[in-house]
């Protein structure tokens, strides 16, 4: 019988490419899941992000919340994250209601709002 040997190299390559295959998978399906946060956690209710498609629902304009296009452009991933959890707060105003669901549907969020960029 004869053996065939594959350089180390080789399989070292070929691990190495799907790792990052599958970092890149877990990463866009993370920030997919953002959108669902946002809407799982009514943040529709008073923010649109014109970016994604997405417009508030209220047609109150005293509730209406700001669009977070770009949100990530002006503030830090961690900020946000304090911020709707009511941990942090924007020139003395505190988030109307904090966020609820779980840390990693907090992360998938925030990740998601980060790619929402201003056209220009």
């Amino acid at each position: 019988m004869r053996q065939i040997l594959i350089p180390t190299f080789a399989v070292a390559t070929t691990i190495i490419f799907f790792a990052a295959l599958l970092g890149a998978a877990s990463t866009s399906s993370n920030t997919r899941d953002g959108e669902a946060v946002f809407n799982q956690e009514q943040c529709v209710l008073c923010h649109s992000v014109s970016s994604a498609g997405v417009v508030a629902k209220t047609k109150s304009e005293k509730l209406k919340g700001p669009d977070l296009t770009g949100v990530g452009e002006r503030y830090e991933a961690e900020w946000i994250g304090k911020y709707v959890k009511k941990e942090a707060d924007k020139n003395g105003k505190s988030h109307t209601k904090p966020f609820k669901g779980s840390d990693e549907e907090l992360q998938a969020l925030v990740d998601w709002l980060l790619e929402q960029k201003a056209e220009g």
